[in-house]
This record gives C-alpha cells, sequence and structure tokens, in this order.
C-alpha cells in the first residue's frame, strides 16, 4: 500500500470529509483525491483561486488581508483553507499557495516557496516548503507533502 492508498484508507475509517482551496497546484491536489476510488465518499470539492481576485471574490478573503501579508503568504493559506472549510462544510479543509516556478511575480520572492495550510479541529497546520525542482516538480513536491502531513494528522 503506497502512501496515498494509506491516506485514503485512514480518511475513510476516520469517516471524515475534505475539501481543498488551491493556488499553485492548480487542481493536482483535488486530482489526487478523485483519481483514488470511493472518494466521493469523503472529498466534499475544492476551488481553484489562481489569482488574487478569485481568492477576493470565491473565497471571501479581504483585500485589507492581501495587502498586508501578500498574496503567498502563510497568513493568506491559513484565510484560504478556514474560507473553503466554510464554503464545503468539511472536517478538514488544506490550502496550497505560492510560487512553482519558472519565475516569481514578486521579485523578492523566492521561486519553490510554498505555503501549506491545513485546517482541523479549529487549529491550523502550517508548512512552509521551499522547492528547486522545475514547475511540475515543485507542484507535485507539494500534493505529496499534503499528503505526508495529513497522514501524520491522522
Amino acid at each position: 500500500m503506497n502512501i496515498k492508498q494509506l491516506l485514503i484508507k485512514k480518511i475513510k475509517e476516520s469517516k471524515i470529509s475534505i475539501s481543498v482551496a488551491e493556488s499553485c497546484t492548480g487542481g493536482q491536489l483535488s486530482a489526487a483525491f478523485v483519481s483514488q476510488a470511493g472518494a466521493s465518499d469523503f472529498f466534499l470539492g475544492g476551488v481553484v483561486t489562481y489569482s488574487t481576485n478569485s481568492k477576493i471574490d470565491i473565497l471571501k478573503i479581504d483585500p485589507k488581508k492581501i495587502n498586508l501579508y501578500g498574496v503567498v503568504s502563510q497568513e493568506i493559506a491559513n484565510e484560504m483553507s478556514l474560507k473553503v472549510k466554510e464554503l464545503f462544510d468539511s472536517d478538514i479543509s488544506i490550502s496550497t499557495t505560492g510560487y512553482a516556478g519558472p519565475v516569481s511575480v514578486n521579485p523578492n520572492d523566492i521561486t519553490g516557496r510554498i505555503f501549506i495550510s491545513i485546517s482541523f479541529k479549529d487549529k491550523f497546520i502550517e508548512k512552509e516548503c521551499n522547492f528547486n525542482g522545475e514547475r511540475n516538480e515543485n507542484i507535485i513536491s507539494t500534493v505529496d507533502q499534503v499528503i505526508s502531513m495529513l497522514n501524520n494528522i491522522l
């Protein structure tokens, strides 16, 4: 049994629901869940809020917070996971935001810098990752990191 299959088994046994808000992973995290048989038992849905405006319009993140912290920050990752949890009324919610590459929009930010937030039991499990692969490698690494974090939580 691989790590993804182990996670799905734990999720099903725990009878918990999951939702996701993705930015830099562009739907790959959702795909990791729905590629497994029986995902409809626990995966409620997700949103890809790639642009700043979609984070504001869909997730209802306060633009003042984005201006204060930056769209790629742990604070905004936490807001994303909180808002998607409210949107889907899930037990666990996950968000990803960052610069997958090959370049970041902000010259002061680092390509491969990704923030993950998992909202579970009224707290945030946070992770800042600094990957140094190509764009697709950084996306895959982010999805793998989320799966690992969830395995550790459950």
